[in-house]
């Protein structure tokens, strides 16, 4: 496999993702977060995925099945996207949410795993960029981001 993407069930971010990733022509293995609920499961999920160079996790913080991943993923490329709802990412919650990515950098290092963090906010069915623009974003606008935080190809969602 070329990646594992692994997040919500069900025509959310992490669909988009896996979709976005096989136009560009990649095998793609697609899990739930409580496929990587324990050490042993998420060891299982890479074994099965094949130890691939990358991995998407689409999850809020704490950050917990990415955290059980990054012994798992060496040398590998590891893209977290760090979704909240749109309600409680507020202006004052900035500080909390670069706590939890500064801690997961540190350990990454510690794991010799690449690391690339992508903050998006959550409406229903649509994403914003977190400290960046405010313009609404589908499933796909959302995907592309994540896939260009890493060296993937992603195809135009414009």
């Amino acid at each position: 496999m070329d990646a594992l993407v692994i997040g919500a069930p069900a025509g959310g971010l992490a669909d988009a993702i896996a979709r976005g990733l096989r136009r560009a022509g990649q095998d793609v293995l697609q899990a739930t977060l409580a496929d990587a609920a324990d050490a042993e499961r998420a060891g299982w999920l890479v074994a099965e995925a094949r130890f691939p160079a990358r991995v998407f996790v689409v999850e809020p913080p704490p950050f917990a099945a990415a955290r059980r991943l990054l012994p798992l993923c060496r040398g590998a490329e590891l893209v977290l996207v760090a979704e909240q709802r749109v309600a409680v990412a507020r202006a004052g919650s900035a500080r909390g949410r670069s706590l939890a990515q500064r801690t997961l950098r540190r350990e990454a290092l510690g794991h010799r795993v690449r690391v690339a963090i992508v903050s998006l906010g959550r409406a229903g069915r649509r994403w914003v960029v977190l400290g960046g623009r405010d313009e609404p974003l589908g499933a796909d606008g959302a995907a592309a981001l994540a896939l260009r935080a890493c060296s993937a190809r992603a195809a135009s969602a414009r």
